[in-house]
């Protein structure tokens, strides 16, 4: 007993002896842990320096990849790559790159994204080209085009408009979708120095069935009217019509330089592709309907006039500058040779005057900006028809009709849209083309279509006629850095 007893105590001190040394353990552990702790904050602090001087390296002040990803993975996949050029773009060419990501987010279906940015870009330009703006134009001579934020010509602004109205059609709202083609009509009748009369009878058809669907008759038949003159084509859509179909084909106006110093921009009618008409094909079985629609709409056109007449290019005013100085250059040079030569004289100093002249002539060096929404079509073909609304269900087989009791019952006003397919044509020869699949939707009185031959989703998300050395330059200017970062952190 006295030996168990022995084995017992000895065993409860090794029990204790054992439990002293792990508290001590678990209480020095924790008394390291913040020192550890420290160590590990301080580590990842020096490797994000570390990482920070790499980016800094190899991006400039920005942004960065981690601030670009955090930015990125709360938006739609198949919309990232033009959010990220929106993103790391700045303001410089946000008008451009909400424009672009407006469109292909149209075509997708993400119809918020692309109202919002439809928004972006309106904004911008209501701001720049409003008609309570026009006072503070930046139309400085002493800036070239490159450098300035984009807000495009005319008919891009123009188009801005266009799909917003065609957003708000599909949602029903044809108040707003009245006020956006009307300022997409204003938009298309003014540039940075002159104003014009609008020649885009689309967006005038537009107002007018915006109206009829909202009700408003009188106004609906201004609008046709006026539609009408501009182009004999539009013909007002008839009293009952509920459908409005809008099919865009082609690829849309290029923007080059020309020039002796690249000074003037000129348009060119955009290439590679047949197409230039559609047939809609709106049910299926007995109820099928399909007719070619009418083209309402030449972007070439609408680029390369001013209330309809032809341009030969855009030429900024700072190349006529240019051009009138050179002559006044030669002139000067001229005029001191043959005077000293009369007072003969040394020409020097009148040939030093001419000089002097050419020397602030050629420090100007101006640059046509050729920054473009390349996405837009070449042609847009409009066409509506009248789609009966649904009629009340039969009663079941063997059941009478409820009878009227007093009042008479309200006349069942609900209906669909019927399915919608496009052949996209080359004269009356049908092609073999998808094209993108229709945006369908009837929200309110009136239904809309709309479909495109060439998808957005094809081009670059890089905005096509950037001047690269302008973008490397606005990283070390303190002002439009500051200013990019600004509209970087109203994105996020």
């Amino acid at each position: 007993m006295t030996k168990a007893l022995a084995t017992g105590v000895a065993a409860a001190f090794l029990t204790v002896a054992t439990i002293v040394p792990a508290e001590a353990q678990a209480q020095t552990a924790a008394a390291a842990a913040p020192t550890l702790d420290a160590a590990a904050v301080k580590a990842a602090a020096k490797a994000r320096a570390a990482q920070v001087k790499a980016w800094r390296t190899q991006y400039g002040p920005g942004p960065y990849p981690d601030e670009m990803d955090g930015y990125l993975a709360t938006r739609e996949e198949k919309l990232r790559e033009h959010y990220r050029v929106l993103y790391y773009d700045g303001e410089h060419n946000a008008v451009l790159n909400f424009e672009r990501l407006g469109l292909v987010a149209m075509e997708l279906g993400y119809y918020a994204d692309a109202e919002k940015a439809f928004d972006g870009a309106l904004d911008r330009i209501e701001a720049f080209y409003g008609k309570d703006k026009q006072a503070e134009r930046a139309t400085s001579a002493t800036r070239l085009e490159v450098n300035k934020d984009f807000k495009g010509e005319p008919y891009e602004r123009a188009m801005a408009y266009y799909y917003r109205g065609l957003l708000y059609l599909r949602k029903g709202d044809y108040d707003n979708a009245r006020a956006s083609f009307k300022a997409a009509e204003y938009q298309d009748t003014i540039s940075a120095e002159e104003s014009f009369q609008s020649d885009f009878g689309l967006l005038t058809y537009l107002q007018g069935w915006a109206s009829q669907c909202a009700g408003d008759k009188s106004q609906a038949a201004d609008a046709y009217d006026a539609a009408t003159k501009i182009d004999a084509k539009l013909k007002a859509p008839g009293a009952a019509d509920n459908v409005l179909v809008i099919a865009e084909t082609g690829n849309g106006p290029v923007k080059a330089t020309d020039g002796q110093y690249q000074e003037k921009m000129v348009f060119r009618p955009g290439q590679g592709f047949p197409e230039n008409g559609a047939l809609v094909t709106l049910g299926s079985g007995k109820t099928t309907r399909a007719w070619p629609l009418t083209p309402a709409a030449d972007i070439y056109t609408q680029a390369s006039t001013r209330g309809g007449r032809a341009i030969d290019g855009v030429l900024n005013g700072k190349a006529q500058f240019r051009s009138g100085l050179e002559t006044t250059s030669m002139l000067a040079t001229t005029v001191g040779t043959s005077f000293a030569q009369q007072m003969g004289g040394n020409s020097l100093y009148m040939q030093g005057a001419g000089a002097l002249i050419g020397m602030l002539s050629k420090s100007v060096r101006p640059t046509a900006d050729v920054r473009m929404w390349d996405s837009l079509p070449a042609t847009i073909h409009v066409g509506t028809t009248n789609w009966a609304r649904a009629s009340a269900p039969p009663a079941p087989k063997g059941r009478k009709p409820a009878p009227k009791r007093g009042t008479t019952a309200v006349a069942n006003t609900a209906w669909a849209m019927p399915s919608a397919s496009m052949v996209w044509r080359k004269g009356d020869e049908a092609l073999d083309l998808a094209g993108v699949k229709p945006m369908t939707a009837n929200a309110g009185k009136c239904g809309i279509v709309w479909s495109r031959s060439r998808s957005a989703t094809a081009l670059s998300a890089a905005a096509p006629g950037d001047n690269a050395k302008v973008a490397a330059a606005r990283k070390n200017d303190k002002a439009a850095w500051a200013k990019d970062e600004a509209f970087r952190a109203s994105l996020r």
